[in-house]
């Protein structure tokens, strides 16, 4: 045999176990390409999420400081915290929060070039100077608002964070895809699979980056369409903390209470409510802080100008956030209305007429209201009322005029009065003196009727009791005229058979008796002739009163000078003198004008003093009618006896003095009540007296007469 080696023979068996070893050994090579691949893009995707999630982080971070400065609690730092710890384990590796909601972490390689590694220092010191900035705001004055250059100065920082933070985002973008080209070239069957991978995840990345990008939009728009809905409302919206205090405020505050915003914000609630409301607010505040409930409740809200302004409140709290939220709506005319309808509530239960209100849109008009004076006038208690017709009052005593006119007025609409017979709960009648009236709605239906029953039982009471004295009266009246004829005739004539025939024995036996005898037919003779005249007095006073002469137009110069001629004999006899004004023609009666004037001058002439007689008639015109005067220079009158010489048989003076019977002032006095006027007297004693007298007549009175 020569040297040469002869190949060793493999069995079937051991070249199977030899390809499953290389399978295996494949399938391991492919598997740690695959993950090395898979790892590569994690990384690549983590970091391209991480770079472009700071340009979210610093929107968000700008949103935060805004809310922050309105007073809503909101975590600053843990935002900064997490910029500024992206932005280094971009730079240099390390574990990196890639959800701010989750806090879910994963590890990140470092920055793979320097130019990387620059910019995400630049972005670190932008990071700090924005920082700086927001926090340099919020430490401002709280009660204004940011200024514009401040405003102007942190959007420009901003923009270069976002600017940078592109940069830095398209540069690892770049990276990522080399890696993936590298890793195509190397194993194409491995990147193959990396590529189904990439664009797999690829797609995930701008789903969920387009899916943010829309959400932030959305909420963008929603909190837009929250902030004009919160600065348009009419109502009062307002953010505070648990403490009461003002943090946020719509601009209807100012528009409905008169403060600016700056006024009210940062103060507590309780210092602008009425003090005796102060102790109910804060009793709510403190249950809203129990618990996430919402709570309803109405105080007196003090507004700028010192007015009082009733707000209906509803407020809920959200302790966890340390957050009051609360609207408001000014109440002020329906409290007002609220107090009309108190008080119209309290006026009709204090009446004292029944009041009682019935539907007309239901067929039998049940009664809906009724007031404690109905409960008083009926007996019946409201809820045994309500649902009925009143008709129930009437009884079995339904046959009533009065009824008649209620019906007509329900079946018109319309109102009426009418006097109908009741009776209450224990049975006893009453006079009803029931008023209705028809209550339309807004478009003129008839839809209540409204009743007014006043108790008139003691008024019928009187009515019949005046009814039963008149006719007592009228039949005095018919006995006085009865005995004023009798007295006209019957007494007359034996009277003057008396004064006759002692007026005949005077005469006839003058000086032949005794001086006693002569005296005592005097008496007789003045006793009867004295009664006489009494008599014919007391018929004309009882004859004014009864007699209903007819008014016509009457001359009072002419019954003056009929007066005068009447008068004759006492004037000349007194040397008087009798003067007058131009005198009104008038309506009255003739026959009484001239028994006016002629007691009256007749009682001037008769208590005439020392000087001869000086009398005047006068007259003044008077919206309705004259006023006539009768001035004289007589004797008089004592103060203390005004009052009594228009009554009935006073006089001032014995007969022996000055005759007469005491009974013409009463007649003066009878004729002027009977024309609707008065009559008075003004008197100095020693010095004479007025009497004035007005004549108030139902139609129209005409100007003095022209003598002729």
């Amino acid at each position: 045999m020569n040297g040469s080696k002869i190949p060793f023979p493999l069995t079937i068996g051991q070249r199977l176990l030899a390809m499953v070893v290389i399978f295996m050994l494949a399938l391991g090579a492919i598997l740690i390409f695959t993950h090395t691949a898979v790892k590569t893009l994690d990384f690549d995707v983590v970091v391209l999420d991480v770079a472009g999630r700071q340009r979210m982080m610093i929107q968000r971070h700008l949103n935060e400081m805004m809310l922050a400065y309105h007073g809503i609690q909101t975590d600053l730092q843990r935002t900064q915290r997490v910029l500024l710890h992206s932005v280094d384990a971009l730079q240099n590796g390390g574990d990196v929060i890639v959800n701010l909601y989750t806090d879910e972490r994963h590890l990140i390689p470092a920055a793979p070039t320097a130019r990387i590694r620059e910019l995400l220092e630049q972005q670190r010191v932008l990071l700090e100077q924005f920082f700086a900035r927001t926090k340099a705001l919020l430490v401002q004055d709280p009660d204004h608002f940011p200024s514009s250059e401040s405003f102007s100065l942190l959007n420009q920082l901003q923009h270069e964070l976002q600017r940078n933070a592109d940069t830095v985002f398209k540069l690892f973008s770049v990276h990522s895809r080399q890696n993936i080209a590298n890793l195509l070239r190397s194993e194409p069957a491995i990147g193959f699979l990396v590529i189904i991978l990439s664009v797999i995840l690829a797609l995930q990345v701008v789903s969920t980056s387009r899916r943010l990008e829309r959400e932030i939009e959305q909420r963008k728009k929603a909190e837009d369409e929250r902030n004009r809905f919160f600065a348009l409302s009419p109502d009062l919206f307002c953010i505070a903390g648990l403490d009461g205090r003002f943090t946020v405020l719509n601009p209807a505050w100012e528009h409905d209470l008169g403060y600016s915003l700056a006024e009210l914000q940062g103060h507590a609630i309780t210092a602008f409510v009425h003090l005796e409301d102060r102790a109910a607010l804060t009793a709510e505040l403190d249950r809203l802080k129990q618990g996430p409930h919402t709570v309803q409740f109405e105080n007196r809200f003090l507004g700028k100008d010192g007015s009082v302004n009733w707000l209906l409140w509803k407020a809920t709290a959200s302790p966890e956030d340390h957050v009051l939220y609360a609207t408001a709506r000014n109440i002020n005319e329906r409290k007002s209305y609220e107090e009309e309808l108190a008080l119209r509530d309290r006026s009709i239960n204090s009446a004292t007429n029944g009041i009682v209100i019935a539907d007309a849109r239901q067929s039998d008009m049940p009664t809906v209201y009724c007031n404690a004076a109905f409960e008083k006038i009926t007996g019946y208690a409201p809820e045994e009322v309500l649902g009925k017709n009143c008709r129930f009052l009437y009884r079995t005593d339904r046959e009533q005029p009065g009824l008649d006119v209620i019906r007509q007025a329900v079946r018109q609409g319309t109102e009426a009065r009418a006097e109908i017979r009741n009776y209450r709960k224990d049975g006893s009648l009453f006079w009803n003196g029931l008023y209705i009236a028809p209550v339309n709605d807004q478009q003129g239906r008839l839809t209540h009727f409204i009743g007014i029953q006043t108790d008139i039982t003691q008024q019928k009471q009187q009515e019949a009791e005046l009814a039963h004295k008149t006719r007592e009266l009228a039949q005095s009246n018919a006995e006085l005229q009865q005995f004023a004829y009798v007295a006209s005739h019957d007494l007359q004539e034996p009277l003057r058979m008396v004064a006759s025939y002692t007026q005949l024995l005077g005469k006839r036996y003058q000086g032949k008796l005794d001086k006693d005898a002569d005296e005592f037919i005097g008496y007789a003779v003045d006793g009867a002739t004295r009664m006489q005249r009494l008599i014919r007095d007391l018929l004309e006073y009882s004859r004014v009163g009864s007699e209903n002469k007819s008014l016509e137009k009457t001359d009072s110069e002419i019954v003056f000078r009929q007066v005068l001629n009447n008068l004759s004999a006492s004037i000349r006899e007194r040397h008087a003198k009798v003067t007058h004004d131009p005198l009104p023609i008038v309506h009255a009666n003739p026959t009484h004008l001239t028994q006016l004037l002629q007691n009256l001058i007749g009682n001037a002439l008769k208590f005439q003093g020392d000087a001869p007689a000086r009398i005047h008639v006068g007259a003044k015109a008077l919206p309705k009618g004259w006023e006539f005067s009768v001035r004289d220079n007589g004797v008089g009158i004592p103060d203390d006896q005004l009052d009594r010489i228009f009554s009935i048989f006073q006089r001032l003076h014995g007969s022996s003095d000055y005759p007469g019977t005491g009974v013409g002032l009463a007649i003066c006095k009878r004729i002027v009540e009977k024309y609707g006027g008065t009559i008075r007297v003004e008197s100095t004693l020693g010095k004479g007296s007025i009497f004035y007298f007005t004549l108030t007549t139902h139609r129209e009175t005409v100007g003095p007469a022209i003598n002729g």
